[in-house]
């Protein structure tokens, strides 16, 4: 089976490198081919690398992770994107669906939360969401 490559959009550093080490526990299944700061980069990047999926932080600078989702599913409705973020909301749980996210995982997470989120939006069930 093919590893999943994964691009990790998310502004703080220690989240990245917490991201990186539990997708490392599963590099059997999981490869991160790429990082973005911001939204903005997070658009150029998803073009350039083309991953299996985007985890995507909202709040950050310059484009937030709405406006980023609302691009990548313009330009590939396919792309599949996780949300990953503190602001757990109804209202961001709900701005983010209808941009387009195929999931959402709020931190704190553990390594079991998010591996659980990408078996199922990688499975053919995505009920739930």
């Amino acid at each position: 089976m093919r590893k999943k490559r994964v691009l990790i959009v998310e502004d703080a550093p220690y989240m990245r490198e917490m991201m990186v080490e539990m997708l490392n526990h599963a590099k059997d299944r999981y490869e991160v081919v790429g990082f973005a700061t911001n939204g903005k980069e997070g658009v150029e990047k998803y073009r350039e690398l083309k991953p299996d999926l985007v985890t995507m932080d909202l709040v950050m600078e310059e484009m937030d992770g709405i406006q980023a989702i609302k691009k990548i599913k313009q330009e590939d409705p396919n792309a599949l994107i996780l949300v990953v973020t503190a602001m757990d909301t109804p209202e961001n749980r709900n701005m983010a669906m209808d941009a387009g996210a195929d999931g959402y995982l709020w931190k704190p997470f553990t390594i079991n939360n998010l591996l659980d989120v990408l078996e199922r939006m990688f499975g053919k069930d995505k009920s739930g969401w």
